[in-house]
């Protein structure tokens, strides 16, 4: 309840900043599917204008603070034109927002977007690879701290699960939404071991004991599996 007051009161704030120049605002991500988990989630926002100039980012800037002072990320500000031609630039981000999302302003710009696979797959074989090395520069201080391990883990896994979504994608095995299903599926593709992301959601839904985890072993596979994963997506 807390969350659909607040999504109410960002939709009065925004048309009363902006009026005549608030195209859209959704919501996108796991919110947007009832799959929020208040420990990890956020709530995210694209907010679409006619024109982002000087004048109207003074208007927004006291809603955006707002929000931030809320609890949640900054939403997207794009231009209506300028997201309709954001499709090369972003493919990853639009077809989450596409798959994931509700309206809760405005006219709903996404259903009518084309997304080009061959800019999916640069920008997901950029993302995998850009994670795996920021995933081994953060593991390397907390190796021998297995409480900071699991954590770096279990803050990483969902970045992860949603690039094996696209990979998937791009591979023409249509994904299920749900994590567990999305796992099963991937196994049965044989895209990836998924033992390992599966305890870290254990570890995050707190069906999972940390202390019952020996998060070297954990981190070993689960770095196999990312670059598993990376292969994957290269020789696409």
């Amino acid at each position: 309840m807390k969350i659909e007051k607040q999504l109410e009161e960002l939709v009065a704030r925004a048309t009363s900043a902006l009026g005549g120049e608030l195209e859209s605002l959704i919501l996108y991500g796991s919110a947007a599917r009832n799959e929020f988990d208040s420990g990890h989630s956020d709530l995210n926002i694209l907010l679409l204008a006619k024109k982002l100039d000087f004048d109207v980012l003074s208007r927004v800037a006291a809603l955006l603070d707002w929000w931030r002072r809320q609890g949640h990320p900054q939403p997207l500000l794009f231009t209506l034109d300028e997201f309709r031609r954001s499709t090369d630039a972003f493919p990853i981000e639009i077809y989450d927002i596409r798959d994931r999302h509700r309206i809760l302003h405005g006219s709903n710009p996404l259903p009518d977007l084309v997304i080009d696979n061959h800019y999916h797959r640069a920008q997901l074989e950029h993302e995998l690879r850009a994670k795996l090395l920021r995933l081994r520069q953060k593991a390397v201080p907390v190796l021998k701290s297995p409480k900071e391990l699991l954590r770096l883990m279990e803050d990483s896994v969902s970045t992860f699960l949603v690039l094996l979504r696209h990979a998937m994608l791009l591979k023409g095995l249509p994904p299920p939404a749900a994590r567990r299903e999305l796992l099963a599926a991937a196994h049965m593709a044989d895209v990836i071991n998924p033992v390992s992301f599966a305890q870290l959601i254990d570890l995050r839904e707190g069906k999972l004991s940390p202390k019952s985890v020996d998060s070297v072993q954990l981190f070993e596979d689960y770095l196999k599996q990312i670059q598993t994963l990376v292969a994957s997506v290269d020789a696409l």
